[in-house]
């Protein structure tokens, strides 16, 4: 048994215990499923649970919800009913998306509660968890700013040395450096094979030295001295896997230059609104723009999605409803990986719910939400549901019908004749 098979087991000997049944469960690998994706049959009086990798912890958690009728809720809070008897559905489950990253407050103490909302964290994937604004850790100004600041970004006439720099792209000696760095990194870390290089946090600092403008004027986006980049870096490593972003001032595709095969493109859409689906309003239709640009050249796009008032957690954030929409959207067009950002503190707005409803939907975005929605409220919330639901839908009425402009840095107060009026 490997780790994962042991950790499946586990969980069913667990759950299986306290609902008094004594049926024989088979646990096993199969790695000819694709990444994640699991199957569960039946042999006899035998219920087989299979899953490449991660996808057998998903079987036995999904048996577990799907034939014993269980939830799961964190934090060791669950529903489990009694059965004296249950019949087993065989099928094979593939995710959409084959990794699936957001948040649950109670994820950091209940280790269960990630395997049951099949969630992933960047330190399961990439190489000493280097996974975003990786500049200043990979090429540190501390060391190279001194003595070197033309590896840094050039703009308002002079060079920008600092932790918060972006590099010159366009310097061959910043690429050796880095490779050597990467090289380092893979050999400490052979159990993984994703690594990022990407730039810092920030708007409009990245370098318009002579040759990286060269490069931005050929490509039409200063998104081409970065990709150029990360392709002579990935055709050094051909057997791992690069990441960069695509974010403000890099979200629109180069003209000429695609990625590299072995090249991720992480593409964030940081500037949309949120009160309808991407498809549907001004901001989000300049983005699909982006969407669709990437995905004609790029097959390993990793989709980093916003989906609650970063400016303050607590205040309502009606967007629930475009959730599904907006992950149909990525599914359609290619999308292999993915990150809703939703920030799930305690407290939070819907904190739970909006945990429960994007892990679903990360794994089929094409169930049905509101059927998801109405299971949780009915079971975790128990005789308030219809009052919670009719909550829900008050607010996300009020969002579309006072066509709101719902942006994930804004004050509540931005919300006072719309969604927060005070007859609401």
């Amino acid at each position: 048994q490997d780790s994962y098979t042991r950790t499946a087991a586990g969980i069913l000997e667990r759950f299986l215990t306290e609902a008094g049944y004594g049926g024989m469960v088979v646990l096993s690998e199969d790695p000819a499923l694709p990444e994640d994706a699991f199957k569960i049959g039946l042999e006899g009086s035998k219920v087989l649970l299979s899953g490449n990798g991660k996808g057998v912890v998903y079987a036995a958690c999904d048996f577990l919800e799907q034939e014993l009728g269980m939830d799961y809720w964190g934090g060791g809070e669950y529903d489990l009913p009694r059965h004296n008897r249950i019949q087993v559905r065989p099928r094979t489950e593939i995710p959409a998306f084959r990794y699936r990253q957001s948040s649950h407050y109670r994820m950091a103490a209940d280790s269960l509660c990630r395997w049951w909302y099949r969630l992933e964290e960047p330190k399961d994937l990439f190489v000493d968890n280097l996974w975003v604004h990786t500049c200043n850790r990979l090429l540190p100004a501390s060391r190279y700013g001194r003595e070197h600041p033309e590896y840094y970004a050039w703009y308002g006439g002079q060079r920008h040395p600092g932790s918060a720099s972006q590099w010159c792209f366009t310097n061959p000696e910043v690429l050796d450096i880095v490779c050597e760095r990467l090289d380092s990194l893979f050999k400490e870390h052979p159990e993984q094979t994703m690594i990022s290089i990407s730039q810092n946090d920030g708007s409009d600092t990245y370098c318009r030295c002579a040759m990286c403008r060269a490069v931005m004027d050929e490509e039409g986006s200063p998104s081409g001295p970065i990709l150029r980049f990360v392709n002579a870096v990935a055709e050094r490593f051909p057997d791992k896997e690069i990441s960069t972003l695509a974010y403000l001032f890099t979200v629109k595709p180069p003209k000429l230059t695609a990625p590299r095969e072995n090249v991720s493109v992480m593409l964030c859409d940081i500037d949309s609104r949120r009160q309808t689906s991407l498809r549907e309003n001004p901001s989000g239709k300049a983005f699909m723009e982006c969407l669709e640009g990437w995905s004609a050249i790029c097959d390993n796009i990793f989709l980093w999605d916003y989906g609650i008032n970063f400016d303050n957690y607590l205040s309502p954030f009606p967007n629930l409803q475009t959730i599904k929409d907006n992950m149909v959207i990525f599914q359609e067009h290619g999308v292999k990986m993915h990150f809703s950002q939703i920030n799930s503190s305690r407290g939070g707005d819907m904190a739970e719910l909006r945990s429960y409803l994007v892990s679903k939907l990360m794994w089929n975005p094409k169930a049905n939400a509101d059927s998801l929605e109405r299971h949780f409220c009915e079971r975790y919330y128990g005789a308030a549901a219809p009052y919670i639901l009719r909550y829900i839908h008050m607010q996300e009425g009020a969002a579309v019908g006072t066509d709101v402009d719902l942006f994930i840095y804004d004050s509540p107060v931005s919300y006072k004749n719309n969604i927060l009026r005070p007859e609401l």
